[in-house]
Order: C-alpha cells, then structure tokens, then sequence
C-alpha cells in the first residue's frame, strides 16, 4: 500500500480512533471517519480527514461510507451495557452490517477490526493467551467480542479480514485509565482485585495504532469462504507492550509517572463483587452502565489478562517503541496539557 491509502474508521472520534486517525494522517492517508450527527468531534477537529455520517445499523450509511476505500478499521463497539442484547445489537449485528456493506462493495477493502484480549480469555504469565488457543471468554462483553468477530467472517465472502485482540489499552485521550490517576489524586492508594498478584497485559494506544498500520498494509488475512478450513488462529494477533505487569504494578508505574507515591491495596475478591452489584443497580436506576459493574468485575476476578504477542513480531516486526515507564509519561503530560488531570 502507498502513502495515499484511502481508509475508514469507525469509532474514529474515540479514544483509540482518533490517536488512529492522527497517526495515518501523518502518514499520509486519506482519511475517513465514520461519526454520528451527535458525536463529539474535539479530537478530530485538527485533522485532514473526512466525515461520513452515519452508524453500524444504517446499512445504506454503511454502504456509502466503505464506497472506494482500500482499508476499513473497524474499532467502534461497546465495551459496557445494561442488558447483553445490547452488547449483541452494538458488538454483534452492528459488525455483521458493516462486513455486508463492505463485502458488497465492487472492489471489497481490507477489513481490520480491534477485538479485544477478552474474546480470548484468560491468560497468566506461566499459560499466557495465543491466537491457537480455543476461545474462553469469561464476560459478556467478551462474548460479544468473539461473537463480532464470527459474524463478521460469516458476511465476508470473500472480503479478506484481519482481527487483533489488544488487552487494556492506555494513552493520551483515555478516559477510563484517566478515573485511575484522578482516585489515586484525591487517596494515595491503587485499589487491586484480589490478594493474589493479578497479572495483565498492556498496551499503549501508540504501538497499538503501530499495530494496525502493519497488519492493514501486511497482516495475515482470512476470508469467510477459507475460515472453516482455517488453522486456528489464521487472521488473528494479540499485541502487548515491552512487558507484563501486575495490577498493583500498573498503578505504581501510573502514580510515579505523576509524580505521586501510591500504596497498592489488595482487597478480597467478594469486596468487588459487592461493589459490583452496587454499580449494577446505581447503572440501571439511571439509564446507563457504570464503570464498576458485575460484567467488569467477572474480568477483575479471573486468574489474570495476559497475552502472548510473538506471532505479529515474528511476522510484522511490530515492537513496542518505549517502555511502560516512557508510556505513562507521555500520557500524563497529555493529560495535563489538556486540563485533565
């Protein structure tokens, strides 16, 4: 693929579409992005790109939007509902109709789509996730990441179609690590799920974006037509930063980064389940889910997050740029700059 690359993103005016859309911007591609009338456009604003309006269950919006691009990064979702029909109606069908209206195209694009870890299931550090693994998802939420990913292969055709599965990601614009630094702010403390270490994988959106430019310009692909006699795994990548941490280690790093101290505090697991039900019920008196909800924390209490990311540095000699420390620098000093923290 050349620097004038026409691509669309969906979800482009979150947090990891719009670092997305800054980096191919620089690149040199030509840049389109799906939002909604209501979006809110403040991380887009100082970009090149073009705006198709549109969403996931309007076909016809689908349609136009994909027309004449060579890549399609598919990263909008839900990551928190009320009900799991919601996470089918957003996640599931919402991918189904956008692989239709590009698998409808004349000339179909690529098809990247970010998934997630939780698709995968659990990973530790002695039995880390890898794209050969049978899928366990533990959540909802993972659930109907797994299940996007089917329903896309099953309305590609012949489209060709790669999907990578990033655990947490973190980074200049996040709004959910951002509750992290601003309770460790106000109470020096980094809350951990459990008394066990509980180990994760990272990334940061930069090497993840770094992540989808390589798999979109050469990544391994699959098609629905070659799927059922796929070897397990085909069309699939797990992406991680320099290294594993723990959760507890997660916080330290973050509050050093910000020139706090913070103690980690292990708290029992049934302490979470509690603080669960509680944000479950506060979710549904007003209408919308909380960050503290039952589906998370089925997530915080399993045995750990962990991926194993040597297939896309073996095949797309994706490394990590900087280390964590350098990471959580830089999105500190982002935050700062903008008024957020």
């Amino acid at each position: 693929m050349n620097c004038m690359t026409r691509c669309l993103i969906t979800g482009a005016s979150g947090f990891v579409g719009s670092n997305l859309a800054r980096r191919l911007c620089a690149d040199g591609w030509l840049v389109r992005c799906l939002v909604r009338p209501t979006s809110r456009l403040e991380l887009l604003e100082s970009l090149n790109v073009d705006f198709a309006y549109g969403s996931l269950d309007d076909p016809a919006s689908l349609r136009n939007a994909a027309a004449g691009v060579d890549v399609v990064f598919h990263l909008a979702g839900r990551v928190a509902a009320l009900r799991s029909h919601e996470f089918t109606r957003d996640n599931v069908e919402g991918t189904r109709q956008l692989a239709k209206a590009c698998a409808l195209q004349s000339a179909p694009p690529a098809f990247v789509m970010a998934s997630s870890l939780a698709a995968g299931g659990v990973g530790t550090l002695k039995t880390p996730r890898r794209e050969s693994d049978p899928d366990r998802p533990v959540s909802a939420y993972g659930r109907s990441k797994l299940a996007a990913e089917q329903a896309a292969i099953e309305a590609a055709g012949d489209m060709p179609m790669t999907f990578i599965r990033p655990p947490m990601v973190f980074g200049q614009g996040d709004r959910a690590r951002l509750q992290m630094f601003l309770g460790m702010k106000v109470l020096p403390v980094h809350v951990s799920p459990g008394l066990r270490r509980f180990p994760l994988s990272v990334v940061h959106v930069t090497d993840l974006c770094d992540a989808l430019v390589r798999i979109a310009q050469r990544g391994e692909r699959i098609t629905g037509r070659d799927a059922p006699h796929a070897a397990p795994g085909t069309g699939r990548y797990y992406v991680a930063a320099d290294r594993h941490v723990t959760y507890a280690q997660l916080g330290v790093l973050a509050a050093r980064a910000a020139g706090w101290a913070v103690a980690p505090l292990p708290l029992p697991k049934p302490v979470f389940w509690f603080a669960g039900s509680l944000g479950e019920v506060a979710g549904r008196l007003r209408g919308r889910p909380g960050i503290v909800n039952l589906d998370k924390v089925r997530e915080a209490t399993a045995k750990g997050w962990v991926c194993c990311d040597d297939k896309i540095r073996s095949q797309l000699d994706y490394r990590p740029a900087a280390p964590l420390e350098q990471r959580f620098a830089e999105t500190v000093a982002w935050y700062r700059h903008h008024g957020w923290l």
